[in-house]
Order: structure tokens, then sequence, then C-alpha cells
């Protein structure tokens, strides 16, 4: 395991802990009958009968369980690149990463946890909720191993050793489907029943963090006094799109397809350096392109097993200024994509 500084518990693990420490109540651990997770299971079921009541069950249908348990397998990619006349340089990638992982899911809240099967570390946590229109997917993922360059403040250009680089990626997704009769829990969790086929107008807003921590991961106190250099890019986006769940085959096969072009209405790129914090703010709208788009099949055998193939590419590109000898001259871009198998069973 890396070791973890001060900088990196206050700024990556602030939000799981809160949600966390907010799901837990002293009632939790008690036997009383009014307990807090007898409450929370009231309300959550509640919540569903509410929703279900208004919904046409010859297109959603429900499970009849609480709980399910998810293994997946994951092959994924990342490319970030920025240049900029005050910040410097970066051209990163990870190549393939393969992880493996569980997840968990109570009621439309999911925790799931992956790890890299390589030497290097690569690390995926997440949190997420599915109600009947409205999805919140919370992620953290880590990675070192990274290959490229780095020129900052004047270094020199030139092959970076990965072990010195660790890249953290902070996303929070909201997606709010229109048509009732379309599940996108469904096609992300199969925590719904897409009983014939449907689309949906999409509603989406995303926060994203991208972080470079540029430090030698095995010098302890350097890290531990946060004694090392940031470089972050930071967008708050929305946007809207469609997507389409097609069933065939009984009702037993789902193939889902959704793409969310969206509009930056903030973006920034920062590096710190000796406690130094130099920003250049990119100009609203200016965007060349920044969506994503998803595509998954699943199969579903009686109501406690399915497994599927799901995937998502993620494409975002700003820029700040024209004049590329500009002092406010700045480009960000980058792209990910992931492949995931799982396998699912409810309980």
């Amino acid at each position: 395991m890396f070791p973890v500084s001060n900088a990196f518990m206050k700024k990556y693990l602030s939000i799981p802990i809160l949600i966390i420490l907010l799901s837990v109540s002293p009632d939790a651990f008690s036997q009383k009958k009014d307990s807090f997770w007898r409450d929370l299971d009231g309300f959550l079921q509640m919540r569903a009968d509410k929703a279900f009541a208004k919904v046409d069950s010859s297109y959603i249908g429900r499970y009849p369980y609480r709980f399910d348990a998810r293994l997946n397998a994951t092959t994924s990619g990342l490319h970030i690149f920025t240049e900029g006349n005050e910040t410097g340089s970066v051209d990163l990638s990870t190549g393939l990463s393969n992880r493996i992982g569980l997840s968990l899911g109570y009621r439309g809240l999911g925790l799931g946890y992956s790890f890299s099967l390589g030497k290097t570390m690569d690390i995926d946590f997440n949190l997420s909720s599915y109600g009947r229109r409205l999805a919140i997917e919370y992620s953290l993922r880590g990675s070192s191993g990274l290959t490229g360059s780095v020129n900052l403040y004047g270094m020199d250009p030139g092959a970076v050793d990965g072990d010195d680089l660790l890249l953290f990626a902070n996303n929070l997704n909201l997606i709010y489907n229109i048509n009732p009769n379309f599940s996108y829990s469904a096609a992300m969790k199969q925590g719904e029943i897409q009983r014939r086929s449907a689309g949906s107008f999409l509603i989406g807003a995303s926060w994203t963090v991208w972080d470079i921590l540029l430090a030698d991961i095995t010098d302890i106190p350097r890290l531990y006094y946060g004694n090392f250099t940031n470089y972050f890019y930071t967008r708050v986006s929305i946007g809207a799109g469609y997507g389409y769940n097609l069933v065939f085959g009984d009702e037993r096969w789902l193939l889902h397809a959704s793409l969310i072009p969206m509009w930056t209405l903030f973006d920034t790129t920062s590096l710190i350096d000796n406690g130094e914090k130099t920003t250049v703010r990119y100009p609203m709208g200016r965007v060349a392109f920044c969506g994503t788009a998803r595509t998954g099949i699943y199969y579903r055998w009686g109501t406690r097993w399915s497994a599927g193939i799901s995937g998502v590419v993620d494409q975002m590109a700003s820029r700040a200024g024209i004049d590329s000898n500009s002092p406010k001259y700045q480009r960000f871009g980058a792209q990910t994509w992931q492949a995931k198998f799982s396998l699912s069973f409810r309980f």
C-alpha cells in the first residue's frame, strides 16, 4: 500500500468519509425496534413504493430483494494532456489497467471497490444511488505507473518515472431521465427490470477533478508534510442527451446506449509548488468537445442472477486564449475509457 499524506486525506477521503459518517447513527448499534437501519429500510421501501405506484408495470418491473452483490472485472485506460505558458505542460497516460472488484447494493444504494492485478497501484472506490428517475454516481480513482512527460517551471521535458507520479480523479455525476418508462438503473446496475424497449432524453451534471501528484512515493517524510507539487484540473459542466434500452429475447436481454454532450460552466488548471499556487481559468463556453458515451448488453436468468458487458468513454477538451504566446494561453484534454464484465446476485 502506498503512503498517504495529510493533504491526500483531507482532499480525497473527505467526501466518502462524510457520507459514511452521515449514514451511521448510534441507534444502529442498539437492539431497539426503531433502530436507524430499520428506519432507513422503511424509508427506502416507502420511497420505492411511492415511485413505482405511478409506473407502467408493462415497462418497468422490480426485483423482490433488498440486496445485490456484484463481481466486476474491468479493463480501462486514460490519457491526460495540458500545456500553458504559466503552468507548464503534462502529457501522461496509464496504458491498459486491469482490475477486479466487488460491489454491494442495498435498495438502490451502492458501494464498490476494485484494485489492480498488476504491480502498480490502481484503485477505484465508488458510491452510487439509483432512484426511479435520478441517478447519482461518485467515484475516486488513484493510479500510479504513469508514462509520458512533465515540463514544469523550466524542467527539461522527457520521459517520467511512473513511480514518482500519482494521478487521482474525483468524479460526481447526476443524471435525470425524462421518460418514466425508461430505466437508467436497469442499464447501469440492473437494479430494475426493463420489460419493454424505451428511450428517454437525459439531463446531466458533472463535477470532475484531475490531480497529478509529483513526488517520490517512497519518500514518506516529504509526503507526510505535504512537500510535493500538485498539478490539477477542475471542471463543472451540464448537458443533455439521449438514452435507449432495447429489450429482446423474452425480456431476458437488454441492450443500452446513451450519449450526453456537456457544456462546461467552470474549469481551471492550477499548479501548486512550494506553497505557491498559479491558476488559469478557461473562458466560459470555450469547449472543443466534452461528453460521455455509454453502452452495454446484459442477460438475466430468473430474478437472482444477471451478467453483462458495459463500456464508457469520456472525452473533454478546453482552451484558454488563442495566441500561444499569450501569458494566459492554456490547453487541456483528457480521454478515458472503460470496459467491464459484471456478474450480479440478488438476495
